[in-house]
């Protein structure tokens, strides 16, 4: 004897088949994938260009007084090259970020007054560089890769919001005070390296201009998606001999 199956059945798989979310691209993603050592073909898997630096810097006269500020984070290839001038995707570049920033997401946009401030044109001017010449070459946050969660700036937001989050876990201030480094001080770049490693055990690249502190980066490998991996800076230090590390104010 045949079986059928009743309309009303097929009707009612089909209800929940249409039920299920669209998984967005990432959730099927390898999490032990390492960039730069581990080979996939997915960029919402892990970062197509491989290495990721994080550039904190030290200005007399902005953001906090006990707190490095951000330049960026930037995305380069595996062996250090950048990614271009103009960005990755100009369809995601905007004129305005400040003001996306202010009426989207507030509190990000606040603690992006306090942690990113420019010193040479205004915040807009300068966050509206930083995510269209690197953010946009995050391309785990691809809009794509959000699949129908992706609401619009979902991926700035996420841009943003990861950089100030490892200038929090990374904190080197935090690093030289404990090291006996304080600001108002000249101190040995060598002992300002290792103050570093001691803490991170990684080597980091230390930038002066005209023997006073500017810039530190930390290079990152990506685990999986969003799981930075610190790793030894392939880049040289600027910093020589004796370094002014002066008060902000």
């Amino acid at each position: 004897m045949k079986s059928f199956i009743s309309l009303s059945v097929l009707m009612a798989a089909a209800s929940l088949v249409s039920a299920v979310p669209v998984l967005n691209a990432r959730d099927s993603c390898p999490i032990n994938a390492l960039s730069c050592s581990t080979t996939t073909a997915d960029t919402c898997c892990s970062p197509k260009y491989g290495l990721v630096l994080l550039v904190q810097q030290w200005v007399k006269n902005y953001g906090p007084a006990d707190a490095f500020t951000l330049h960026g984070l930037w995305p380069d290839t595996c062996s250090g090259g950048q990614t271009g001038s103009s960005g990755c995707d100009s369809t995601r570049t905007y004129a305005n970020v400040g003001t996306i920033l202010k009426s989207g997401n507030p509190t990000l946009y606040s603690s992006m007054n306090t942690y990113w401030p420019s010193y040479n044109d205004d915040n807009n001017v300068f966050w509206t560089h930083e995510w269209g010449k690197h953010g946009t070459c995050v391309t785990t946050l691809d809009p794509a890769c959000f699949g129908t969660e992706y609401t619009k700036y979902d991926d700035m937001y996420g841009y943003f919001d990861k950089v100030l989050s490892l200038r929090q876990e990374y904190d080197l201030y935090k690093i030289f005070s404990d090291a006996g480094i304080t600001p108002g001080g000249s101190y040995n770049a060598t002992a300002m390296v290792a103050a570093i490693e001691n803490a991170l055990g990684v080597s980091a690249k230390l930038t002066c201009s005209s023997g006073t502190l500017s810039e530190i980066w930390l290079y990152f490998y990506v685990k999986g998606t969003s799981d930075y991996i610190l790793t030894d800076s392939i880049a040289s230090n600027t910093c020589s001999g004796t370094v002014k590390y002066p008060a902000k104010y």
